[in-house]
């Protein structure tokens, strides 16, 4: 029996470069609303009175209140003003949701067996949900809410094969655009994701990540499974069964235990992945979609709550990227900038509970925030050293100058006094000055030879080879 699931959330995400004053007007323009602090179903929601919106909506606010810290939830979630500890206002993101309905299927070959060669395969996908995040100093993030078109996990698994690389070709009448060129007409206003002299480009990759909650059945006689397995298989985007499997693409012991080791196990219904390029959430019982009951959240928590939590660590993990990839430009700039990031941004906990900092560890692990943070720390470390030396050389500098003009000042009276100690020994001139050159000299050669003994070295040996005779045949 082919193994299937009840209900999952698919969402591609990227990110992208955006230009505050000339894209925060176009999203709307393009149909798209201020993200709602609460999501309902569109029936319930219009059943609502303005009052029941505003409870549920004080209500909402007041739950993140008593879960998530101050500064988290007011950035994330509530759009709340805060001010930093200079009295600078922080600044805030602007999100974006549209419940547009897109269509499109992918183009690609495929080896079939039966007839031993390649052949072109359509695959069909929707989305009904675009969203847009906005953060700060130009990181503009998507998410892209795909809806398989059958609860398949084969087909599932092959969806978000497809849906995650940029080049994957997308069927349009006889000819064929390639994803992320899909994505930027379709989703971001035209904004590019990939080109020449293009700032996210730098720092994006060249895969999209992936997020997803998978609600299964319970295993059975007919319709066995790992969870684990599956856990691997979805969130390496591998071919199911492969785990269990004899192909090629069967991963060895070592690599598997390697990729669990960053597992979310926290109840027994459920459990996730984190990897690089995806999050993977599979369970029974863990997730079912918007319904009409406003007291529902189990849509609510992983679709915007805890998806939530994920844009928040790819914000950090980009802006990271992006600190790297300029910081060359203008290393004291981004010095200072990076400082005021990690105060403003780098949150070790973001929550009174354990799960949603469960969650946020697990993501962070996974996107190597940690990691990325030590590499540029070290990098600032060394420019600090270098800005050091380079302060000492010019100090140095400035006392040797002001030295030699001291010395010159004071040339006329130290003439003065070498001549009266001529004078008081009767030497002639053409005998004591000879002499006390050479007395001088030779008193500044045992005094370099202290001071630079590795260069008198060097001159002696250049000496001893200039003025060795060659040798008699």
């Amino acid at each position: 029996m082919e193994l299937t699931f009840n209900h999952c959330l698919l969402k591609i995400v990227g990110v992208f470069a955006y230009n505050e004053k000339k894209h925060n007007s176009q999203f709307p323009h393009a149909g798209y609303i201020s993200m709602r602090t609460l999501e309902l179903d569109p029936q319930a929601y219009a059943k609502m009175t303005p009052k029941e919106r505003d409870e549920s909506i004080d209500k909402t606010i007041s739950n993140y209140k008593n879960i998530y810290y101050s500064e988290f939830r007011d950035f994330m979630f509530t759009g709340k003003d805060r001010l930093d500890v200079d009295g600078f206002r922080k600044e805030k993101i602007s999100t974006f949701q549209r419940d547009k309905q897109l269509s499109a299927a992918f183009q690609y070959e495929q080896f079939n067996r039966e007839i031993q060669t390649l052949e072109k395969v359509k695959f069909s996908f929707k989305s009904e949900r675009q969203e847009i995040y906005l953060f700060p100093d130009g990181i503009g993030i998507f998410a892209l809410t795909l809806s398989p078109l059958n609860n398949k996990v084969v087909d599932l698994s092959q969806l978000i094969n497809r849906a995650r690389s940029f080049e994957t070709e997308v069927l349009e009448n006889d000819c064929t655009i390639q994803f992320h060129q899909w994505i930027s007409r379709e989703v971001l206003v035209d904004i590019p994701l990939v080109g020449e002299n293009l700032e996210s480009d730098e720092y994006s990759g060249s895969k999209f990540k992936v997020y997803t909650v998978i609600d299964m059945p319970e295993p059975s006689a007919d319709c066995p499974y790992e969870r684990d397995h599956l856990l691997y298989e979805i969130g390496t985007s591998s071919p199911i069964g492969c785990v269990a499997g004899f192909g090629f693409a069967k991963p060895s012991e070592a690599y598997y235990q390697e990729l669990l080791q960053n597992k979310l196990s926290a109840f027994h219904n459920y459990e996730g992945l984190g990897l690089l390029d995806s999050f993977t959430i599979i369970g029974t019982n863990n997730y079912r979609p918007l319904n009409t009951n406003p007291k529902d959240f189990a849509h609510h928590n992983w679709n915007r709550v805890y998806f939530g939590i994920y844009m928040y660590n790819l914000f950090v993990r980009y802006s990271l990227f992006k600190f790297n990839a300029q910081f060359l430009s203008d290393p004291v700039k981004y010095r200072d900038k990076f400082q005021r990031f990690l105060n403003n941004y780098d949150f070790r906990h973001i929550s009174f509970n354990f799960l949603p900092n469960m969650i946020f560890d697990c993501m962070r692990r996974a996107l190597g925030v940690n990691e990325e943070i030590e590499v540029f720390e070290k990098r600032l470390s060394n420019l600090a050293s270098t800005i050091q030396e380079d302060q000492e050389k010019r100090q140095a500098f400035l006392l040797t100058l002001i030295s030699i003009i001291s010395a010159l000042d004071a040339t006329e009276s130290i003439l003065v006094s070498v001549d009266d100690v001529r004078t008081r020994m009767n030497w002639s001139e053409l005998l004591f000055y000879p002499t006390f050159i050479i007395l001088l000299l030779t008193a500044a050669t045992f005094v370099l030879r202290y001071l630079f003994p590795q260069h008198a070295k060097k001159v002696a040996r250049y000496i001893r080879r200039k003025t060795k005779r060659p040798e008699k045949k």
